[in-house]
């Protein structure tokens, strides 16, 4: 019967912790950055076609009120 020592449980090195959700977060906040931007683009009245589903700018509209 030999002395045994118990089980130690690694624990996480809090700077790696840190650093992981630290990029998480980051990859998170630039797809909702890019969500967002291709939102505005199509809600844009540049790049929303009209009826025949071309641009103001392809209309050769250069004011919107016209």
């Amino acid at each position: 019967m030999g002395s045994k020592k118990p089980k130690t449980v690694q624990q996480p090195d809090p700077q790696v912790e840190a650093q992981k959700a630290a990029e998480e977060a980051a990859r998170k906040a630039n797809e909702e950055a890019a969500a967002n931007k291709v939102r505005r683009r199509g809600s844009s009245l540049l790049s929303a076609g009209g009826a025949a589903g071309q641009s103001v700018i392809a209309q050769g509209k250069s004011t919107l009120g016209s």
